[in-house]
């Protein structure tokens, strides 16, 4: 029993050694292949700095016939990034070094490897010297292209060698397993133990990622540990669960995508539906515009005929003249049905103007003239305050005269007695200030805010308007670079104050060259 508990014993610790000889030449070779997997990298690494410094040669040799004007600018941008190229190299040639220096190696091997490196490295040097000296002179030097494609060829072949070797001991690493795995399937007992460490934790690595996985968790990865078969599972496993999860962020990003489209047509949806809706209000707007417009000088028209009708000793003077008044109002009618139409075509809510040289006084003049007689007939009055003969201001005289007699109008209009009505022009620093005063009803201060608003009218609704003759006189004024205000008080009366800009000399100086 001793004896045989002896050779048990004995045949388990030669097993054992059969086992660990070729385990530590495993792992003595993997160590290796790592190493040479890392100079392989490393040797990649140089080889891509160089063909990446090539490459930057060539482009700028190009640049420097392609756009000589552009290179000189750039010359010190140039030249920064050869330096900053040729220290990247510099570093990964050092690395390779230190690399070298670390590895188990003969001592001339290492010294050989460790001398043609530091060449390489004085290569590079002289390669990023030649460089610098054609960018900075008139004539290329073509020297450094000898030298790169040289180290190009070198790190080529050292990175094909290390490669191959690392494949060599790749494969001797797997005859050593092989053999290791044989001698392991004799030793029943070792075997089962070993199973116990190499099955199970594996499988619970692969369960618990599998949880997380139903779970959602595309993040979680399973530890490449236990036999090559379980690494082999582990890494699939590992891949599956990294596509699962780009998957998952594409399905994220394309629902995102769409969402944000849908998001984006319902914008135009709602855009249209505004412009439609807009376009509506500008055709409303457009009709109560037309309509308010035209009652002013339609109303004038008509008593003017009515008031000459009526007078039977009327004069061929008198005739002419209120005839005149029909057609000079006739034609305002036209041009105002003119800017309706351009007004709807446009669908914007702008009168054209033309701005020109204006006299304030003459069209202050000639619009207050239409509404003697209209007034007067009334039992009121109308009375232009006397001033300056002239004013000269920017604007347009036709819209002038229509912002002046939508003020008159409303003066007229709103009065339930009779109309008395003062009008007055002078000058403020660089503006002519046109002020009209009616002693009228007067309006209530809360409604003073919204009466430039278009159809809004005071609370006190008196006439037939639509609320837009303040607001049409508003953009008129603005259009013409003025302003126009109101100041009211009820039983007292409504002053309204236009503000226009005055003819600049330069202006002035233009029109009369022109």
């Amino acid at each position: 029993m001793n004896a045989l508990r002896l050779k048990l014993w004995v045949s388990l610790v030669f097993m054992l050694f059969i086992v660990a000889v070729p385990g530590v030449i495993a792992n003595h070779a993997v160590k290796v292949i790592r190493a040479q997997q890392a100079r392989s990298e490393a040797s990649s690494q140089s080889l891509s700095a160089f063909q990446r410094l090539a490459v930057l040669g060539y482009t700028l040799q190009q640049e420097r016939y392609t756009d000589p004007s552009a290179f000189v600018q750039d010359r010190e941008l140039y030249i920064d990034g050869v330096r900053s190229h040729v220290t990247n190299a510099e570093r990964y040639i050092n690395a390779e070094i230190k690399m070298i220096s670390e590895t188990p190696l003969k001592r001339k091997q290492r010294a050989s490897e460790i001398e043609e490196e530091v060449k390489q490295r004085e290569t590079l040097k002289k390669i990023g010297a030649s460089l610098e000296r054609s960018l900075k002179g008139d004539k290329p030097d073509t020297v450094w292209e000898d030298l790169v494609f040289e180290a190009i060829k070198i790190e080529e072949r050292e990175a094909k060698e290390y490669h191959r070797s690392s494949i060599e001991t790749f494969q001797g690493v797997i005859d050593t397993m092989t053999l290791t795995v044989t001698v392991v399937t004799i030793c029943g007992l070792l075997a089962v133990f070993w199973g116990q460490r190499q099955l199970i934790r594996p499988l619970g690595n692969l369960l618990q990622g599998t949880r997380a996985m139903a779970e959602g968790d595309y993040t979680q990865r399973v530890p490449i540990v236990g036999t090559t078969e379980f690494r082999a599972i582990a890494e699939s496993f590992n891949i599956m669960a990294s596509r699962v999860g780009e998957s998952a962020d594409t399905l994220r990003r394309s629902n995102e995508e769409l969402e944000r489209a849908v998001a984006r047509r319902t914008s135009e949806l709602a855009a249209t539906n505004r412009s439609l809706e807009r376009s509506n209000r500008l055709r409303q707007q457009f009709l109560a515009d037309a309509s308010h417009e035209l009652r002013t000088p339609l109303s004038i028209m008509r008593s003017e005929a009515e008031i000459t009708l009526r007078d039977a000793s009327a004069q061929s003077v008198d005739l002419r003249g209120a005839l005149d008044r029909v057609v000079r109002l006739s034609e305002l009618m036209a041009e105002m049905i003119e800017d309706m139409l351009n007004l709807a075509r446009a669908e914007e809510p702008m009168l054209h103007t033309t701005i020109e040289p204006v006299d304030a006084v003459a069209a202050v003049t000639d619009s207050i003239a239409d509404f003697h007689r209209v007034i007067e007939a009334d039992g009121g009055k109308i009375v232009l305050h006397e001033g300056p003969s002239s004013i000269i201001v920017e604007g347009d005289e036709a819209r002038l005269k229509q912002v002046i007699r939508i003020v008159v109008d409303n003066a007229v209009c709103y009065s339930t007695h009779a109309p008395n009505v003062e009008a007055s022009v002078s000058v403020e620093e660089d503006h002519a200030v046109i002020t009209i005063t009616d002693h009228g009803d007067g309006i209530p201060a809360e409604d003073l805010p919204y009466l430039f608003q278009r159809f809004r009218r005071g609370s006190k609704r008196s006439g037939s308007g639509q609320g837009l003759g303040l607001s049409i006189a508003r953009s008129i004024t603005e259009a013409m670079g003025g302003t126009i205000s109101l100041t009211s008080r009820v039983n007292v009366g409504t002053v309204v104050t236009i503000r226009l800009p005055l003819m600049s000399p330069a202006s002035a100086i233009d029109g009369a060259s022109t």
